[in-house]
């Protein structure tokens, strides 16, 4: 035990000092934690080598990874792509799929094995290609929207690729294997049954209860519960964990605590999902590399050049004009973090060998070190096209929280962000136009705040806006104004300071309760502070000067001065 803790800590430690590195030369963290994987794996300085404990832990990672995709999955998310990009999600996964088998098959391996090879090829890094996207202000081109599209669509994927290698790996012919589907088709029934029962009576009074909405820990007990209950399920029922985990979260997020689900669990699942990348690190070998340089490379170079040109030729397909299929088809050039789980669970099921799979690893790495500069290629083919096309195309994007609840204008841009709703939020929000409600969006972590919310018009989600996640799943990214109406400073100012980073368009309006607050919550990033002893000293003042006014005029005390 002691052994495995130490194997984790310097894992860990490791991923820290090569992650945060990889963060100051633009690159992906991911990257960083896989080469510290490598650099203290029993390759290169041997302090840590692989054990069973480690690699459940890491399996424990990929699982929540799932867990969290399924919470934001929803079929108004898929509408909210467009059929083109769906579509053309899918078309390249199919297509490279295939490509890569053909390839694999060229060469000798057998038919799991090339599969597998397909599915590793055909998934991209969502976690690297969006965040290169946004530091590239390309998020909300044309080609930066059709890229998330096939991510998407790639995400999703991973749960049938999986399920298809575990169904090629049973033993015993075609009888074992419709024993197998039929029972995975009786799991998944049992698995869904039991979730919709919980997400429609069981989580309302669960999370709804006082006690959940006071202690936010016990909400991330239950998610945890949920998340791994449903992987130990799909294990005993020899299926991959990872699909239970994601049965789970598609089905919690079809609740409104889903937004607060994912902030919650994000901290573990950061954590877990480092020690995941760190732990496929120590498969990684420079020596090995090194003595096959023209196999890597010439590998390399195919991951690269053809992945682009068949992400883009799917995209033209659809009818998505030239440039952008191209520049979208250069951003998804490289190997994913999924290609890991679809990999992993090949080499579990016998079709991957070491040495191929030190060949995935290898590859992976490269090509994820490439990503900064394959999106670099994609923003100077789009180039004018997309700027031209960026502002109009934003206008239609809608907020796609499975949470959002009430008015038929549910999907349009929020507005306005309103953070809290006690007194002063619910009585901003019924001074306000009725058209102006509707494009309001509440955040509270009380669900009996949403459903007041819900009831005068507005949109609502049920969350902590002290998490990214929260405001980010809100839409405050493409909020007018964010205004915060919690009475506590110190949550007014953490919040102010989040909703700057995210939102750094939108203007901020604060509330400060005590005239003290007002210079910390302006350092904070307040666009407009609301003072209220400024406030209510200069409602004094006006009703002490009616008052008198009254007095003199007709001798009598003013209303409530008698």
């Amino acid at each position: 035990m002691h052994e495995t803790v130490v194997d984790i800590l310097i894992l860990l430690a490791a991923a820290l000092a090569l992650g945060m590195l990889a963060e100051r030369l633009r690159l992906s963290a991911i990257l960083g934690y896989l080469v510290a994987g490598t650099l203290v794996g029993p390759n290169v300085l041997g302090w840590v080598n692989p054990s069973d404990r480690v690699d459940y832990l890491a399996e424990l990672g990929a699982s929540l990874l799932l867990f969290t995709i399924g919470t934001d999955f929803s079929v108004r998310r898929l509408k909210q792509l467009g059929r083109r990009a769906f579509a053309a999600g899918v078309l390249q996964v199919v297509v490279t799929v295939a490509a890569g088998y053909a390839i694999a098959a060229a060469t000798g391996l057998g038919h799991g094995a090339s599969f597998a090879l397909g599915a590793v090829l055909a998934l991209s890094s969502t976690a690297v290609v969006a965040r290169l996207l946004i530091d590239t202000r390309t998020i909300d081109t044309a080609h930066g929207r059709n890229a998330i599209g096939v991510l998407l669509v790639q995400d999703i994927s991973v749960v049938p690729i999986v399920l298809a290698l575990s169904f090629a790996g049973t033993e015993g012919g075609g009888g074992a294997l419709v024993d197998a589907a039929v029972r995975a088709a009786l799991y998944a029934g049992l698995l869904v049954a039991s979730f919709v029962l919980l997400v429609r009576f069981v989580i309302p009074r669960v999370l709804g209860a006082q006690a959940m909405v006071r202690n936010r820990d016990l909400a991330i007990v239950f998610a945890l519960v949920c998340a791994i209950g449903s992987a130990i399920g799909a294990e005993s029922a020899q299926l991959p964990p990872a699909l239970g985990a994601f049965v789970a979260g598609v089905l919690l997020g079809g609740s409104p605590f889903a937004a607060q689900i994912r902030a919650d669990v994000a901290p573990l699942h950061i954590i877990l999902l480092t020690l995941f990348f760190a732990a496929i690190g120590l498969a990684g070998d420079p020596a090995w590399a090194a003595r096959n340089a023209p196999l890597v490379l010439a590998t390399l170079a195919i991951v690269i050049v053809g992945k682009a040109l068949l992400a883009a030729g799917a995209m033209r397909i659809v009818g998505i004009s030239g440039a952008t299929a191209l520049a979208a088809g250069a951003a998804l050039a490289q190997i994913g973090e999924f290609s890991f789980i679809v990999a992993e669970s090949a080499r579990d099921d016998g079709f991957l060998n070491e040495e191929t799979f030190r060949l995935v690893v290898t590859v992976t790495v490269a090509s994820l070190a490439l990503a900064p500069l394959m999106v670099s290629v994609a923003a100077r083919i789009a180039g004018p096209f997309d700027r031209r096309r960026a502002a109009p195309a934003r206008a239609g994007k809608a907020g796609e929280g499975a949470g959002h609840g009430g008015g038929d204008d549910r999907n349009a841009v929020p507005a306005i962000i309103l953070v809290g709703f006690g007194p002063a939020g619910q009585t901003m929000l019924d001074r306000m136009h009725e058209s102006m409600r509707r494009r309001t969006v509440v955040i509270d972590s009380n669900p009996a705040m949403r459903e007041r919310a819900i009831a005068r018009g507005a949109m609502a989600e049920i969350g902590d806006a002290g998490r990214r996640e929260v405001l980010e799943h809100a839409g405050a990214a493409e909020a007018s104004a964010i205004v915060l109406s919690m009475s506590d400073a110190g949550a007014v100012a953490h919040v102010t300071a989040l909703a700057r980073s995210i939102a750094p368009n939108a203007t901020v309006v604060a509330r400060a309760r005590y005239h003290l607050v007002h210079p910390e919550l302006e350092r904070a990033g307040a666009h407009m502070v609301v003072d209220e002893e400024t406030l209510v000293g200069a409602r004094l003042a006006d009703e002490a000067e009616r008052a008198v006014r009254l007095r003199e005029a007709t001798g009598r005390l003013g209303p409530g001065l008698a």
